[in-house]
């Protein structure tokens, strides 16, 4: 018997690869679009899906390419946010209905954000978790960027196996400030075994550094149709830079609502029941009402 903890697993046919993702609540339900952050993958989503399926959603979450199960990126590509939209814009037409909420965590949240200002039809609500809009550079930075991102991209990648799981949780865990338990939650999806040792299953292309980045003005433009009632939540002990950057990037997004629960970055793992009630309150409120969000 299978009960609203118990993900259901799913697949997508892109252009030239297939998405994994996972699915949680009834199949009627109303549907919430969950894409995760940077380096996870689905299991992401494993502490407030449940939550939110027995509050009668369906919990969608896909792999973006390159992470948890989903195909890497054909030999000779890399992974840039441009590419993620287009993934976002091929995946939209396969989902039976129009979701209720788009919700991202980070990276996720980023391209969330994004992807609601190129297509403001199909996103009524958008909550986006330690994230404010995309990340920008200098336009001076520019040369040695590319420069770097090439050289990065150089390097090349020398697959290893691990025989202990146990270091890579505690690397994992000190990497994101979170409970080994979470982070052995995250590793479990993003790796696997053979012959006896530990492989990354993940693309290890992901940690090339990206040759490009927008500039604030351009990071700006990008957002400016975005029509979606918006919330935004951050963890108490999450990254400085986003509370610091709340009082310019607020502009960017539709009369946003800010909250804050406990945890640090990956504060929707560490507090999902809380997140959970307050995403229900969320999609509940009239448009005209949401900015008095309690």
């Amino acid at each position: 018997m299978t009960t609203e903890s118990d993900p259901r697993e799913r697949r997508f046919q892109l252009e030239n690869l297939s998405l994994a993702a996972l699915e949680w609540g009834p199949p009627q339900g109303p549907l919430i679009l969950a894409l995760h952050g940077w380096m996870d993958n689905a299991h992401s989503f494993v502490p407030l899906a449940p939550a939110l399926a027995a509050m009668g959603y369906r919990v969608l979450a896909p792999e973006f390419p390159g992470h948890g199960h989903s195909d890497h990126r054909p030999v000779g590509n890399y992974y840039h946010f441009l590419d993620y939209l287009y993934d976002l814009h091929q995946l939209w037409p396969q989902l039976d209905e129009t979701p209720a909420l788009l919700l991202g965590h980070s990276m996720g949240g980023i391209l969330a954000g994004l992807f609601a200002s190129l297509y403001p039809e199909r996103v009524s609500r958008l909550a986006i978790i330690e994230a404010m809009g995309p990340l920008t550079a200098e336009p001076g930075d520019s040369l040695a960027r590319m420069r770097a991102g090439f050289v990065s991209r150089d390097k090349g990648f020398r697959p290893q196996g691990y025989p202990d799981l146990a270091p890579l949780v505690k690397a994992r865990a000190a990497a994101g400030g979170l409970d080994e338990s979470l982070a052995r939650l995250l590793l479990e999806r993003n790796l696997k075994q053979r012959d006896g040792l530990w492989h990354w299953r993940s693309d290890p292309r992901l940690r090339t550094r990206s040759p490009w980045m927008m500039t604030e003005a351009q990071g700006q433009q990008l957002m400016s149709d975005l029509q979606a009632d918006t919330l935004v939540v951050l963890g108490e002990a999450g990254f400085d830079g986003l509370r610091e950057a709340w009082p310019e990037r607020r502009g960017w997004l539709n009369q946003p609502r800010l909250k804050q629960i406990g945890g640090g970055h990956h504060c929707h793992m560490e507090s999902p029941r809380e997140l959970a009630a307050l995403l229900e309150r969320f999609i509940g409120v009239k448009s005209s009402e949401h900015t008095n969000l309690g």
